[in-house]
């Protein structure tokens, strides 16, 4: 053996075949030789080929190094530039994109003024001006800060200083909370804030309902809870109750279980909104189109997909018709409209054969060109049992029939339509699209 580019190669001459072996053995033996030669040559290629790789690999390490030496040099000009754009804007080099002591203050509008006309807006207003100050005039003294408070005090409100004011200002005879940021909110409170307000915000609390959008509706909901003494599921249970039917059509077309135990107020809150939003958009994108959903036979467009699908709106007493597996068409009349276990309708069809299934909306399509169903023939009393019933007669036996849908196999007792009461169906393509009922 001999070593030769890294690795040691095996000599096929060092298998010797003797010409006094068996035939079979020296065939043996040859094979293995001629082996022994592929396996030398594959060995060679694949290390020439690992040559060529290591090459790559260095030539591509030396771009890479390249790289991260251009992106050091990006970077050292970009700190750079802004250095130069927060010289020119008066702040200290350095000092990156956060403000520095030098920087200016924010300039914040004026607090609107409170006129006492609505008690409501006392404690909007009280925050509003503290605010303002704390921002604006941090290092101002308790008399110019009471001074600004007064200014931005107007109508009612005003005429209930002046008495204190004269006092104070012009007869001299100084009014202690006129001198205390403290005193004069607790003043102000005694006479603005709204009285009773727990008792008064909770009768508010218990009549709201949404009828504007969801973002207002959990404004209000959100300041009037404030210390009713509810957990976050009472409250979730609370918001759902009052958000508008729209929402609460959406959140079932898409299968939204807002009584999971995984799902909070805010979850709630966030999935109300985000539909609410949607729907402005659909509306603003087909602003002007007519919504023939009013009469029985019309179509209504699916806000769920938010798209143009229109889908006939099916009640009882319809007649439908749906296309099965052999392409021909099957026409009945819906004859009752429950609700499943997820509390989405479902039919209930009669079909022209005689016999009644539950079906699902997704496969149910109006009749335009109904057929009266084909007459069922008596059975006669003497003429014995008919084919559909040769294997109960041969039996002995009599077949069993519900009295209440007619079906086969079973008793009135457990039929399985007894579990729904009617309902007439309204669905959105959304719900359709969401599980198939």
């Amino acid at each position: 053996m001999s070593s030769q580019n890294l690795f040691v190669t095996v000599d096929p001459d060092s298998v010797s075949i003797a010409p006094s072996l068996p035939a079979e053995v020296s065939q043996t033996l040859t094979a293995l030789k001629t082996l022994i030669m592929a396996v030398n040559h594959n060995l060679q290629v694949a290390i020439g080929q690992i040559h060529n790789n290591t090459a790559d690999l260095a030539t591509a390490n030396n771009s890479l190094q390249n790289h991260d030496g251009g992106i050091t040099q990006m970077e050292g000009q970009v700190k750079a530039l802004e250095n130069i754009i927060s010289a020119l804007a008066g702040a200290p080099q350095g000092s990156g994109s956060g403000s520095g002591s030098g920087s200016r203050r924010p300039k914040l509008n004026l607090p609107e003024k409170f006129d006492g006309s609505n008690k409501d807006k006392a404690v909007s207003f009280r925050v509003a001006v503290s605010h303002y100050l704390r921002v604006s005039y941090p290092q101002a003294s308790v008399e110019e800060q009471i001074a600004f408070i007064i200014s931005c005090l107007e109508g009612k409100a005003h005429e209930w200083l002046e008495p204190y004011l004269e006092e104070d200002v012009v007869n001299n005879h100084p009014v202690a909370w006129l001198h205390s940021i403290n005193g004069f909110w607790l003043q102000f409170n005694a006479r603005w804030n709204v009285q009773n307000k727990t008792e008064n915000y909770r009768a508010k609390f218990k009549t709201l309902k949404q009828t504007k959008s969801v973002q207002d509706y959990y404004k209000d909901f959100q300041t009037y809870s404030q210390n009713l003494g509810y957990n976050d599921i009472s409250l979730r249970d609370f918001f759902y109750d009052g958000l508008s039917l729209k929402i609460k059509e959406m959140l079932m077309a898409q299968d939204y279980d807002h009584n999971a135990s995984n799902v909070s107020l805010e979850n709630l809150a966030d999935k109300a909104l985000k539909i609410d939003q949607r729907l402005e958009q659909f509306q603003a994108q087909h602003k002007g189109q007519t919504n023939s959903s009013g009469s029985k036979s019309g179509t209504t467009l699916s806000t769920g997909a938010l798209g143009n699908v229109t889908r006939d709106k099916l009640t009882v007493g319809d007649k439908v018709y749906m296309i099965g597996p052999d392409g021909k068409a099957r026409k009945g009349t819906i004859s009752k409209i429950g609700k499943n276990a997820k509390g989405m309708s479902i039919p209930t069809v009669k079909w022209n054969d005689g016999t009644v299934v539950e079906s699902s909306f997704k496969s149910l399509k109006k009749d335009s060109h109904p057929v009266d169903p084909s007459p069922v023939q008596p059975k006669s009393s003497n003429s014995g049992p008919s084919p559909m019933d040769l294997d109960s007669a041969g039996k002995g036996k009599k077949p069993i029939v519900c009295s209440t849908c007619g079906g086969k196999g079973h008793y009135a007792s457990q039929c399985p339509s007894n579990t729904y009461s009617g309902y007439e169906a309204h669905l959105s393509e959304n719900e359709l699209e969401n599980g198939d009922l």
